[in-house]
């Protein structure tokens, strides 16, 4: 765990390889908002002063540096032109994971599951598209199924030669199949 919700920490953090969970607490346990890989940015709300708005967990191994908030307000100070550009760039991230909540909370089990490997591809693959897949709990709190549900649509995927297991929990997609799994009208 990188920090908690609703905690004061003094830092921010630059994925620079693997994944990110940021999740928040709820009624029913604590919900996946957002995935997150490498080239994003976490906790630039403490830049505000407000407290985290998530619990920030990495999920596998991660690289991770971590910025102090006065070395970034103290960078504002002397680069605001740097500092815009950073702006920039942090609110596509934020465009981009908007999008991929729309296309995570609808449709099937299995259209759901295919973005989401998808999205785990262009986060948090390597140079040959490979990726780690999630825990399957993981998933199925991303995509509003059950665990049952995800690891069914994981061994069909398998099965149906959309992914290949290559090392341990270690797959290599064949996106185009994947894409077959997802309706050309879903938002």
């Amino acid at each position: 765990m990188l920090y908690r919700e609703q905690t004061r920490g003094t830092a921010v953090y630059s994925i620079r390889r693997g994944l990110v969970k940021l999740q928040v607490a709820g009624e029913e346990g604590a919900r996946i908002v957002r995935l997150l890989g490498t080239g994003a940015v976490i906790g630039l709300e403490r830049l505000d002063g407000t407290p985290y708005r998530h619990t920030a967990v990495t999920v596998g191994d991660v690289d991770l540096c971590r910025i102090p908030v006065t070395t970034l307000e103290d960078l504002e100070r002397h680069h605001p032109e740097l500092c815009n550009r950073v702006r920039q760039q942090l609110q596509t991230h934020l465009d981009r994971a908007d999008e991929w909540i729309r296309h995570l909370n609808s449709g099937t089990a299995r259209t759901r599951i295919a973005y989401l490997i998808r999205l785990q591809a262009e986060i948090g693959g390597d140079s040959n598209g490979d990726i780690r897949l999630i825990p399957r709990g993981d998933m199925a709190a991303i995509c509003g199924i059950t665990k049952e549900t995800a690891s069914r649509v994981v061994a069909d995927f398998k099965r149906d030669k959309r992914i290949h297991k290559i090392a341990p929990h270690t797959y290599r997609i064949v996106p185009e199949r994947l894409d077959e799994c997802i309706p050309d009208d879903h938002p």
